[in-house]
């Protein structure tokens, strides 16, 4: 695990696209990591001049059972993520409040069956 390594390496995903998601199941720590890459290219560009365009969020899928009136990071939304200059606030969100291993097969079946019938297309 080489944090350093994995932040410059997401610093150079989100800032090679115009825009950027993110899907995370749970949420806690490894959730927040990824979407602190926003704030993190803010500081660095207070810290040492303009060197990145700054980015936000555009896409979000969550699934996670906790709710946000326990304030603690699994229940942190994405409206919430706007305030902390994490997330697009004109962007595209979708949170499931829901354990994961009851959601995630139904999601799945639903994406494979769909792929397909947009290939016909």
């Amino acid at each position: 695990m080489d944090l350093e390594r994995d932040s410059k390496e997401m610093i150079r995903l989100v800032t090679s696209s115009k825009r950027f998601g993110i899907f995370s199941i749970g949420g806690g720590v490894p959730r927040n990591n990824v979407q602190n890459v926003a704030p993190l290219i803010e500081i660095i560009n207070e810290r040492l001049g303009p060197t990145f365009p700054n980015r936000r969020f555009s896409y979000g899928v969550r699934i996670c059972p906790d709710k946000p009136h326990f304030g603690h990071l699994s229940g942190c939304t994405y409206s919430e993520n706007e305030s902390w200059r994490k997330a697009d606030k004109n962007g595209i969100y979708a949170e499931m409040l829901a354990d994961a291993t009851q959601v995630w097969p139904f999601l799945i079946k639903y994406i494979m069956e769909k792929r397909p019938q947009e290939k016909k297309k």
